[in-house]
């Protein structure tokens, strides 16, 4: 009977994760501060925060093409001394473009960080444990998201450059982890995985799958609304639709992070036991409801619930989500997880950009209203899809799955 255990390089990942998490949430409240401190317009300022996206995007297929050549280990390395070098070159800059620079080049680094930690995962992971994997990994993001604004006051209050030196020293921090905790590749890997990686299926083969192109539009979805439209409507409506301070924004966002954080394990469990359709379908469900009633009530404690409603489900479309990536896509496919990443941030970009057009000429309720129809849409996918995973805690063997097919190399 094979262990219940997760494996070591899944906890090394959240560990990761979670250094990622403490550090941004050190730097990120300081960052438009800081920009603002050059002279610059709010657009400028503005770009410097979506550059990251921007290039990440947009190199997503350089990094799925490396995962030819590279093992996720070295790629992982790589995409996080690159974070850390730029961002601690920002914390040194003397205007305004070499800050837009490295930021830029940081999402390089961001963008290699992102495959090679879902390749690592999805190899690492059997089936049966792919919702407690992705949860657990999940929840160290969401866990560092917490703790570092909490510290990252008095990170600011030595110096306004200090918080870029400590996201620097956290990411620097998680590159000699990954170096000491999972080990080197062994000599010979690297061609090996190019052979199993060209014979691999590619982001247009994957898009034939009907369950490749649900999780697809899962996730463009949750970007949109969950990490887009959320964090853009929720403040506006808690400062001039209720007339609240700023720091009942903070207070709504942090008992929806802890709310969420208590629901990771056992909605990644539900994941593995129950298969990944029926999860999908009743966070689907969750978020559609809860999105669209959040901002119907004149009531900060009826938006705080339905908040933290609207967390969990899509926590459970997260994990369940990121669970059917993986039982579909090869780890040894760069396209099909670069492809999956690139959506994602294409509705994280795109989100924000659309509600606040929105919201320029209509009731707050309707930003929520696109994402809550993209949603609606995800339902109709994953309902006329096949499962992956056969609910009732049976061996996945007993499923199907395009990856099993796959053959996967492991160091």
């Amino acid at each position: 009977m094979a262990s219940s255990r997760l494996p070591r390089t899944v906890w090394v990942v959240a560990a990761v994760d979670f250094l990622i998490g403490v550090g941004f949430g050190v730097m990120s409240p300081v960052l438009p501060v800081y920009v603002r401190l050059f002279g610059v317009s709010s657009f400028l300022v503005g770009l410097v925060a979506a550059s990251l996206a921007i290039v990440r995007i947009t190199t997503s297929p350089g990094a799925s093409w490396l995962l030819k050549y590279l093992k996720p280990r070295e790629m992982l390395l790589v995409g996080n001394a690159m974070l850390a070098i730029t961002t601690g070159l920002m914390g040194v800059a003397d205007s305004y473009l070499p800050i837009l620079i490295w930021r830029g080049l940081g999402g390089l680094g961001s963008a290699l960080n992102g495959v090679a930690s879902l390749a690592l995962v999805f190899e690492s992971a059997p089936a049966s444990q792919r919702g407690r994997a992705n949860s657990l990994v999940g929840g160290g993001y969401i866990v560092g998201g917490m703790a570092g604004p909490a510290i990252g006051g008095i990170v600011a209050g030595i110096s306004i450059h200090a918080p870029f030196f400590f996201y620097s020293a956290t990411l620097a921090v998680s590159v000699i982890f990954v170096m000491l905790t999972i080990p080197p590749t062994p000599a010979g890997i690297p061609e090996q995985r190019r052979r199993v990686a060209e014979s691999a299926l590619g982001f247009r083969e994957l898009l034939r799958e009907s369950r490749y192109r649900a999780s697809l539009a899962i996730n463009f979805a949750g970007q949109w609304q969950a990490n887009g439209v959320r964090n853009l409507v929720i403040p506006l409506f808690v400062v001039e639709a209720l007339g609240l301070s700023t720091g009942r924004t903070a207070l709504a966002f942090t008992i929806a992070a802890v709310i969420q954080f208590a629901f990771i394990q056992p909605l990644g469990w539900a994941c593995d036991y129950f298969g990944r359709r029926l999860p999908l379908m009743v966070g689907l469900s969750v978020v559609i409801v809860t999105g669209t009633l959040v901002n119907m009530f004149d009531s900060f404690w009826v938006m705080v619930v339905l908040l933290c409603v609207f967390s969990v489900g899509s926590t459970l479309l997260g994990s369940a989500g990121q669970s059917l990536l993986a039982d579909v896509t090869p780890p040894n496919s760069g396209g099909g997880l670069a492809g999956w990443q690139m959506v994602g941030d294409a509705g994280w970009i795109l989100g924000p950009l659309i509600a606040g057009a929105l919201l320029d000429v209509f009731p707050m309720w309707t930003a929520w209203a696109v994402g809550t129809g993209l949603y609606t849409i995800c339902l109709g996918m994953v309902w006329r899809m096949d499962e992956t995973r056969p609910g009732g805690g049976l061996p996945y063997s007993q499923g199907k799955s395009v990856a099993a097919d796959s053959v996967v190399l492991s160091a």
